[in-house]
């Protein structure tokens, strides 16, 4: 994604704005403008049995975050909520993923090896 962003400011060039998506005349483009955007791409890409918007890019992110081992606390703050429980929805918490990382750090499992 790196690499893509820098080809991406490499083509749109200098603007005066601290905006990184920006229109044909280099003002920001709206939130609305970039979920439109995003959506279209997605119909263009033909992409099935998945809703293509930003909010399903953001959950994806969180959802990975925390399935190569990061911590949820962190993911809390790179999203920018103040609750925990925002948090749950996007990793679904009680889903299989997390109850595979309980079985593999359980006490128990320590517990186990002791016998």
């Amino acid at each position: 994604m790196k690499e893509q962003l820098k080809k991406y400011i490499a083509i749109r060039g200098y603007v005066e704005t601290d905006a990184l998506f920006v229109t044909v005349d280099n003002t920001p483009l709206s939130n609305r403008a970039l979920q439109n955007r995003v959506e279209k791409y997605g119909k263009e890409a033909q992409l099935k049995g998945v809703r293509c918007s930003c909010h399903t890019f953001r959950h994806t992110f969180a959802k990975l975050y925390v399935q190569q081992g990061a911590n949820i606390f962190e993911l809390q703050t790179i999203l920018g909520h103040t609750s925990m429980e925002i948090v749950k929805t996007y990793v679904n918490l009680f889903g299989t993923d997390v109850r595979d990382r309980h079985k593999e750090f359980s006490p128990l499992k320590v517990l186990e090896q002791k016998r």
